[in-house]
């Protein structure tokens, strides 16, 4: 058996490399050759298998640690298993499709509104809509972004107009006082592997590690672990990191990410989850 790792070829510092590389050290503890290849060196015609063959070799499962969905979508259509599919990584990285899927699965998450498709134009004063609905403060986020970037909280209308130029797609949601903390559950196979527990920096509202946010280990209450799992199973994904917030009303779902930072995570809890992605793998296509 062996396998290939997918990651960008235009977003190569250590923080989109290290799970790959993790990804390649679980595959050779398991005995399985794994190797790393850029999204931008696996350009072939669409539905070219021979083609493919030719820059993958004999390859079995594909672990797809970027968010090029076209590319994804095209290797399954040579018949290549991707982990996570192509539609769990399109779900994942809209987060208005993310809020969607929930909904249509009925798992609790944020109260969200998606901005209107306005063909490039700015969303004007739509924005004055989303004051209507959900009041001050809120959070607006990018359509497509990691990280935490591209996420900013509005606390009044001036805030808010400052969004009103801009055409890119974002959904707008309530505002949750949380303590700035916030959960991350990495799933695994429709099972809990490790979760952690993360503050934001003084200043911020935003708990990313990536923006100075700490991160410790946690344990999740039978409640979240039932809705990180319900969550990561209604995108489709093999494998998850499922944020959630502690609402007053109980548990919701922030976001979920098809290839969520387990660098990170293996700093805080000492757990390397890339052991469980590829036993997963492995238990599916023997």
């Amino acid at each position: 058996m062996r396998g290939a790792v997918v990651i960008n070829g235009h977003l190569c510092n250590d923080s989109f490399r290290e799970p790959a590389d993790m990804i390649v050290q679980a595959g050779s503890r398991a005995g399985i050759p794994i190797e790393v290849f850029h999204n931008t060196d696996l350009t072939v015609p669409i539905g070219d298998e021979e083609a493919f063959h030719e820059k993958l070799g004999d390859c079995d499962f594909v672990v797809f640690w970027d968010k090029d969905v076209k590319l994804a979508k095209n290797l399954e259509v040579c018949g290549y298993p991707v982990f996570n599919c192509s539609e769990c990584i399109r779900v994942c990285d809209d987060k208005s499709l993310t809020h969607l899927t929930l909904a249509d699965y009925g798992i609790p998450s944020i109260r969200t509104l998606a901005s209107p498709m306005t063909f490039g134009q700015p969303l004007g004063d739509w924005v004055k809509t989303a004051q209507d609905i959900l009041g001050y403060p809120m959070v607006v986020k990018d359509c497509f972004g990691s990280f935490g970037e591209q996420v900013r909280l509005i606390v009044d209308e001036t805030d808010l107009m400052n969004e009103s130029s801009d055409p890119v797609p974002k959904i707008f949601q309530e505002y949750i006082e949380c303590d700035a903390e916030d959960i991350r559950i990495e799933v695994v196979g429709e099972k809990v592997v490790a979760s952690v527990k993360r503050k934001a920096a003084d200043g911020d509202f935003r708990a990313n590690a990536s923006n100075g946010g700490t991160m410790a280990k946690y344990v999740p209450t039978e409640e979240e672990a039932i809705l990180a799992i319900d969550a990561a199973a209604a995108v489709q994904a093999d494998f998850a990191g499922v944020d959630i917030i502690n609402s007053p009303e109980g548990p919701v779902v922030c976001e979920v990410n098809s290839n969520a930072h387990i660098t990170n995570l293996k700093n805080a809890t000492g757990i390397d989850v890339s052991d469980n992605i590829i036993r997963h793998i492995v238990n599916l296509i023997q």
